[in-house]
């Protein structure tokens, strides 16, 4: 009796004291849920940091960040950017972000704010009128690079490391030799990724020849080309989206976004970091996907894209795909299987994941 009694005692002291694993999860019936709306809004970039700390940046110099999980919002204008599109956003915290925003010569710029927004520094300014700048991504805080589209053959590539104080031109001799017209669609700040270690991809489009995902493997010092599957047979068709799963697992979405009563061959996979490419089945996306994210955590390989048309995922690496409304959404983050944000017209919307079975 005494020696049972002791057990009882002991189970309990065992497991308040042993960590209990996180069990990865499945997306089961997911919706999305409005987090911020306003009319008059319009997002292109988000990034979740965590399950509670959000970034999201558009049109008119707007910028929004929640800390609590969407309880609250801080809604943002950046000073002197009232008639500029933000299209990508980058954050490594609730107080410290870079925002990139896209046009001809001096409308593409990169903002800084190291006090969550409450005030912000020009980082860079382009003075090249021949540039458009799409998107960019971070390795660390010190360093990151930024992607325009190409001009009489040449992509124009700049890189921090120095946290955004100054931004050089990486040598464009490095760098695969761009198509007539090849560039990319500032859709969602997702045509641009990196991964630790100092890899890092840009994707492209509208050559109206193919479509080709470009990596660096050291912080930018050398660059290499694979072709992907995706078409780009007019100037309107490529890719739009990157999403990494880690530094091996790499997915690409497009289409054509002038044709949104169209279903294309929008998905392709890699397995071997982006050296080659091999078709998918295809989202059930009209058009063009726009932005697209692996969810880090789930049981199985979890890619979700968004677009205009409506949003989908996939939970076993795009053999299959399950629509999940016809919501407009231009860009999508995500952190979790709980901690998964899409931005558009309107608003801010985080998707609510059903329970499991």
């Amino acid at each position: 009796m005494r020696r049972l009694l002791l057990a009882f005692l002991i189970v309990p002291f065992f497991n308040a004291c042993t960590p209990i694993e996180e069990v990865p999860q499945m997306l089961t019936d997911p919706s999305w849920e409005w987090q911020y709306q306003d009319s008059t809004a319009f997002f292109i970039g988000i990034h979740a940091v965590s399950e509670s700390t959000v970034w999201a940046a558009g049109a008119n110099g707007r910028v929004v960040r929640t800390a609590d999980a969407g309880a609250t919002w801080s809604t943002m204008f950046v000073p002197g950017a009232d008639s500029i599109q933000f299209r990508d956003v980058h954050a490594f915290d609730d107080m410290n972000a870079f925002v990139l925003s896209i046009g001809n010569g001096t409308d593409s710029r990169i903002y800084k704010t190291s006090d969550g927004g409450e005030s912000w520094e020009l980082s860079f300014q382009n003075v090249d009128e021949n540039a458009f700048f799409d998107c960019f991504s971070f390795w660390t805080p010190e360093s990151g690079f930024a992607f325009s589209d190409s001009f009489e053959g040449e992509f124009t590539l700049i890189k921090t490391e120095d946290g955004g104080v100054t931004w050089p031109r990486i040598d464009p001799t490095l760098v695969p030799d761009a198509r007539d017209g090849e560039g990319a669609f500032a859709a969602s700040g997702t045509c641009v990724q990196t991964w630790e270690g100092g890899i890092g991809w840009f994707a492209t489009g509208a050559s109206a020849i193919d479509t080709r995902v470009i990596r660096t493997a050291d912080y930018g010092a050398s660059w290499s080309e694979s072709i992907t599957p995706i078409a780009s047979l007019t100037g309107s068709e490529g890719i739009s989206t990157m999403s990494i799963l880690d530094a091996n697992n790499v997915a690409v979405m497009g289409g054509d976004f002038t044709q949104r009563d169209s279903i294309y061959a929008n998905v392709a996979l890699s397995s071997d970091g982006g050296e080659t490419w091999t078709r998918a089945s295809s989202a059930p996306i009209g058009g063009s996907v726009y932005g697209s994210t692996y969810v880090p955590g789930a049981a199985t390989p979890t890619l979700i894209g968004v677009a205009p048309t409506g949003t989908a995922y996939t939970a076993d690496n795009a053999t299959s795909w399950t629509r999940i409304d016809d919501t407009n959404f231009w860009t999508i983050s995500a952190v979790s299987t709980q901690g998964i944000w899409a931005a558009g017209p309107g608003g801010v919307a985080r998707l609510i994941n059903g329970t499991n079975e």
